[in-house]
């Protein structure tokens, strides 16, 4: 074999390789996993793990919703280490909307970090001697019941006692209650001041109920 033809055949042989690399399952396979690092930011992460054919701001969002609990105090700038997050599928990051996605994120990045919404015994705290309402499982027929509760002490004007109603219901897993919560959340009540991050977990968990949601997610005013 002269040297030409060896040449040529080194070159085909590491064209090859590369081929073969590029076309690897392992390269090919998405991401549905991210363990926070010291150092990593959202944005980062977002970077790190976004799909083709996607924008940043939509990659970020759809991080944001599938991972409500872990950003403390609402702030998105804030990633605990170890903190493992889940990272959607590129169809579910494409079926958000490119303007959607870059309002919210103008929007989640000009706001005040909410506080962590308070339990119910911050509202109303029970007395020293009693046993404490968490360690009795409400039934969903008394779940109900705190729901209608709420109703009517929303109707008579007392928001804050149709608040604390509307948290022992939601948190007894009541997915009316829980919609109430998030609607309650989401513009704000003479109980309660207006909470992007609790309006979203309470829309959240009243669709794993089943429940309908009147709108995708909770929006916040446009900074002014």
């Amino acid at each position: 074999m002269s040297a030409r033809q060896a040449a040529g055949a080194v070159l085909l042989a590491g064209a090859a390789v590369l081929a073969a690399f590029a076309a690897s399952p392992a390269q090919a396979q998405p991401v549905s996993s991210y363990e926070i690092r010291k150092g990593d930011t959202l944005f980062a992460v977002g970077r790190k793990a976004k799909h083709d054919g996607v924008t940043r701001n939509q990659m970020l969002l759809a991080i944001i919703r599938a991972n409500q609990g872990a950003f403390p105090g609402g702030n998105i700038n804030r990633l605990e280490i170890g903190t493992v997050l889940t990272i959607p599928s590129r169809d579910t990051v494409a079926a958000i909307p490119t303007a959607e996605a870059d309002q919210q994120l103008r929007e989640l990045l000009a706001a005040k970090p909410a506080a962590v919404p308070p339990p119910v015994a911050a509202i109303k705290p029970a007395p020293a001697e009693k046993v404490p309402a968490a360690a009795v499982p409400m039934t969903p027929e008394a779940a109900a019941r705190r729901y209608r509760d709420g109703l009517g002490l929303e109707d008579r004007g007392d928001h804050r006692g149709a608040l604390v109603a509307f948290l022992e219901a939601g948190e007894a897993g009541h997915g009316l209650a829980q919609r109430k919560l998030g609607q309650i959340y989401d513009k704000g009540s003479p109980a309660t001041p207006r909470d992007y991050q609790a309006s979203l977990k309470w829309y959240q968990k009243a669709r794993e109920q089943g429940i309908e949601i009147d709108k995708p997610l909770p929006r916040m005013a446009p900074p002014q």
